[in-house]
């Protein structure tokens, strides 16, 4: 029996990158026929308001006739005028002055109550004519849904909440529970010299095995650049970073100290490995962090050290700030892209909006989480180069590898008003 399931979970492993394709490759035919049943129901509707804005418009007395039963000829070019200027496919002059008037309007009104800034903190929206069927679209979708769509959302509805939601729940809360049981265990035994290899090896394969239980399909590129040791720095979106990286290697975390699922996670981790948690709020946490992290990059028995130079979540469409601290300790630092794709579920954590058990809700509701991770090679700082100019430069090479944008503006902006703390 033992023999059976293990050759089962062997033949399963092997099998899971053809299946993700397939999966992948279902979902994105399901979504183009989604956006071509959007792009025929907006037609319809269009031309169903430009019918009804015919029928408001057309006046009595075009089709009246005189006594002698003949149609009076001014009010036959006039009618004909009117129906010309009237017809569904074209619009008169003045509706084409009213709508280029309303564009520029509402451009000006995006531009003052929007900026480059504050949409980096909030999950960005859908592309036009696209829609991935989960239930927070439906809002913005249901003027536009047919029969068809409507019933392809009610079946994704069931079989995402019915089925995928308790499956992936009782995964995860099964995968947290053998984190912290091994961690213990291992964190028990003697200082073996195969202690060091035996714990990197327990912890990918947990993290695998809890990636694979969201589900999280994962594509690694430029391998060959993966770092062994040192700085390893990388544009952050949500905890999901941290999986998605510790399932391809082992790091030493740095991060803000939490409570609740992450508190265990992070407690868990502490019992076998190095990881440096610290309070951004206090100061003597902070300037503690410089000197430990110097000090675990001189060891050359360390793994490298994972941080997040922007301190905070970015929706995965920006590359914010980078503090000049975590390139004042080394002058060589290992950066790395990840781009999540949006498509097939949310990643990004609002983290003033969203707990961190309703974040995990939206992950496991999800179809799946897609993510592309490019190791990039090693940046070396120029003799003349400040930690700031070094920072820069970093930042702006992840920002094009991962083909978003690169902002000089302060992620801390989210958690507190310039214009309220400056007056």
């Amino acid at each position: 029996m033992f023999f059976q399931v293990l050759v089962v979970a062997i033949l399963f492993w092997a099998s899971s990158f053809w299946l993700q394709r397939r999966y992948l490759n279902a979902l994105e035919c399901l979504f183009a026929w989604i956006a071509k049943q959007l792009a025929i129901a907006g037609r319809k509707r269009a031309r169903d308001e430009r019918k009804q804005l015919t029928k408001k418009w057309i006046l009595p007395g075009m089709k009246e006739q005189n006594d002698s039963g003949s149609e009076n000829p001014r009010q036959r070019d006039r009618g004909d005028g009117v129906n010309m200027l009237l017809s569904p496919p074209m619009k008169n002059r003045l509706n084409v002055r009213v709508e280029e008037c309303c564009d520029l309007i509402t451009s000006g009104l995006a531009l003052v109550l929007e900026d480059e800034v504050t949409q980096r903190f909030v999950a960005a929206p859908a592309p036009a004519g696209k829609w991935n069927l989960l239930t927070r679209n439906l809002r913005q979708r249901k003027r536009y849904l047919n029969w068809q769509l409507r019933l392809v959302w009610l079946l994704g509805w069931l079989i995402r909440y019915a089925l995928l939601v308790p499956m992936r729940t009782a995964a995860c809360c099964l995968c947290l529970f053998m984190i912290s049981g091994l961690t213990l265990l291992l964190g028990h035994l003697p200082d073996w010299h195969f202690k060091k290899q035996l714990v990197e090896l327990v912890l990918r394969q947990c993290f695998c095995i809890t990636a694979g239980c969201l589900p999280m399909i994962r594509r690694f590129h430029n391998r060959e650049y993966r770092p062994t040791r040192g700085i390893c720095v990388c544009n952050h979106t949500s905890p999901l970073d941290v999986l998605v990286l510790m399932c391809d290697g082992n790091y030493s975390l740095t991060g803000q100290v939490h409570d609740g699922i992450l508190g265990i996670f992070q407690r868990a981790l502490s019992r076998v490995s190095h990881h440096m948690w610290f309070d951004r709020r206090q100061l003597n946490d902070r300037e503690g962090l410089g000197l430990v992290l110097r000090m675990h990059c001189s060891a050359k028995d360390r793994p490298p050290v994972l941080l997040f130079p922007e301190g905070t979540c970015i929706n995965n469409t920006a590359v914010m700030q980078f503090k000049k601290g975590s390139f004042a300790v080394s002058d060589i630092v290992h950066p790395v892209a990840i781009r999540y794709d949006r498509r097939f579920g949310e990643a990004f954590w609002d983290s003033a909006r969203y707990s961190m058990l309703r974040y995990m809700l939206m992950v496991v509701s999800s179809w799946c989480i897609c993510c592309d991770v490019w190791y990039m090679a090693p940046f070396s700082r120029c003799a003349d180069e400040s930690p700031v100019e070094f920072s820069n430069r970093v930042k702006a090479a992840i920002a094009a590898q991962a083909d978003i944008d690169d902002l000089p503006w302060d992620g801390n902006l989210k958690r507190w008003s310039p214009v309220r703390d400056w007056q």
